[in-house]
């Protein structure tokens, strides 16, 4: 072979075997640090995701691992959720996402579940699971606790597509809440959410009834809502413990009272879009307390109560051992007693003896309790705006319209605990 020829042959192969491939590796290197890049990455996972997503840089040290950095999911032009960092890496078919930290804005929280419902729950075709976790997330534009430990799984192929597991707030012994949604019917159908000690002040924010319980109060139970009825319903089927009467009474009715209640719920199903409870069932139980005389005398007008004799001149009604039953189902009310070693029917006791009887199960309107607790001298004509929003959380509902306009009767609670 001729010198020239095979110079030309080894400048070929430099070029082809060195040059070339260099810098096709600066080319790929600088496009994927261009603007280019960036934006393609964005329309991907705006995409994917249902909102806006902004990233100032990203890279990925292997093909299955990304990592993102300053992420920004925007709704209307505002961050809702911002993430400084973001390590996404595919590992035996499941997404790893985590995170140290996110913010959230308190604003957003119904257009992220939205997109939630769109970009994962309804989009059911895959067999890629995902899994996010996330140290700490703060909320914005609202004073609420943090969420740690902040654990979500997303599984296309169960029944329960997602279950999500996080600590509210900062304190080592802060309260779990736990969150799965049921997609077993192919569409989002129902969402529960269970908490060991989370604060009535907090739940409150969904639930008003539940606000100025106490400083201690906190919820212990169950919340469930349903996804696919016609109108939004919210379950709760737990226990409102460490309840101040002595707040509670003063700030919802204006009565004193001294001591700490709870408050059982076996369930209370809530019609959110219009405030109003459904179905009620459950017991309020307290223990060496007091409650003003002016609450029982308007108990006995309203309810039928038959309080046994007493003092005219005491202020507070002191018992040993409190315990009513409530069975409210669509305009109807059943107030029983349930003090345990005392005869049937004793709300109110002493330690020797019961205090206060009810009505004997007599079926009451559900406006009677408003009555009772606001002294209405006309059963239809509230007496304060306090009354009003009492009336209308007790009005009758139609869960489907079926109801309005009908006369709908509660059903007489049988087997209720004494306690």
């Amino acid at each position: 072979m001729h010198e020239s020829t095979r110079r030309l042959l080894c400048r070929v192969a430099f070029l082809l075997g060195c040059v070339v491939p260099t810098l096709c590796t600066l080319s790929w290197i600088m496009y994927r640090q261009s603007a280019w890049s960036i934006a393609a990455v964005e329309d991907h996972l705006s995409d994917s995701i249902g909102l806006k997503c902004q990233i100032a840089r990203y890279y990925n040290p292997k093909p299955t691992k990304w990592v993102f950095e300053d992420v920004h999911l925007q709704r209307a032009g505002e961050d809702a959720v911002v993430v400084p960092v973001l390590q996404a890496e595919l590992i035996n078919d499941t997404w790893q996402l985590s995170a140290d930290s996110a913010q959230v804005a308190w604003t957003s929280r119904h257009r992220l579940w939205e997109a939630v419902q769109e970009g994962l729950l309804l989009k059911r075709t895959g067999k890629q699971a995902l899994k996010l976790n996330v140290t700490e997330v703060q909320f914005q534009e609202i004073e609420l606790p943090p969420l740690r430990h902040v654990q979500v799984k997303h599984d296309p192929t169960s029944p329960t597509a997602m279950a999500s597991w996080a600590k509210v707030g900062l304190q080592d012994n802060a309260p779990t809440i736990q969150l799965a949604i049921d997609t077993s019917a192919g569409l989002p159908s129902k969402l529960t959410l269970h908490t060991d000690h989370l604060r009535t002040d907090l739940l409150a924010l969904a639930l008003p009834p539940l606000s100025d319980l106490g400083v201690d109060a906190y919820y212990d139970g169950r919340i469930s809502f349903d996804l696919m009825g016609e109108t939004p319903l919210v379950e709760l089927q737990g226990d409102v413990l460490q309840i101040d009467l002595s707040t509670a009474l003063a700030s919802k009715f204006h009565l004193q009272g001294a001591g700490n209640a709870i408050l059982h719920l076996s369930p209370v199903v809530i019609r959110t879009d219009i405030n109003n409870i459904v179905r009620a069932k459950g017991a309020i139980v307290s223990h060496n307390s007091h409650v003003s005389r002016r609450l029982l005398n308007q108990a006995a007008q309203h309810l039928g109560v038959s309080p046994l004799p007493h003092s005219p001149i005491e202020d507070m009604f002191a018992y040993h051992q409190a315990a009513i039953g409530f069975d409210h189902d669509q305009g109807g009310l059943v107030l029983t007693g349930l003090c345990g070693n005392m005869p049937e029917g004793t709300m109110f006791a002493s330690r020797e003896r019961p205090l206060v009887f009810d009505n004997g199960k007599r079926m009451l309107a559900s406006t009677s309790l408003t009555n009772a607790f606001y002294n209405n001298a006309s059963p239809s004509v509230p007496s304060s705006q306090g009354a009003v929003d009492m009336a209308r959380w007790l009005a009758v509902p139609s869960v489907n319209g079926a109801h309005q306009g009908a006369t709908v009767i509660a059903t007489r609670p049988t087997g209720s605990p004494r306690y």
